[in-house]
């Protein structure tokens, strides 16, 4: 039997079509709310109340955190910080709660 029909091999499409590329949408950077949580960690052996930064993020609408030092002195501004699910968008806190 002779064809001379194009069959697809592994799944492959045989039409590329130019409309599949998408770049990425620059979402900018935005404000978000924060928190400090303190925590006790084990891993040190100072025993010191460690905090955590912990971000509502504008763009995923998760929660992100970040190690913010010890609990007496914690590190928290200026920050600033990409979405893991949405990589082109960058957040800031301009103050965090308590």
């Amino acid at each position: 039997m002779n064809s001379s029909t194009t069959l697809s091999l592994f799944g492959e499409d045989t039409e590329q079509d130019a409309a599949e590329i998408h770049l990425p949408v620059r979402l900018g950077m935005a404000a978000a709310a924060a928190r400090l949580v303190a925590y006790r960690d084990t891993q040190f052996e100072d025993s010191e109340p460690r905090a955590l930064l912990v971000v509502d993020c504008p763009f995923c609408d998760h929660q992100h955190v970040h190690s913010a030092g010890l609990a007496a002195s914690p590190r928290v501004c200026p920050r600033s910080s990409r979405c893991i699910a949405r990589p082109t968008g960058t957040y800031y806190f301009p103050e965090v709660s308590a």
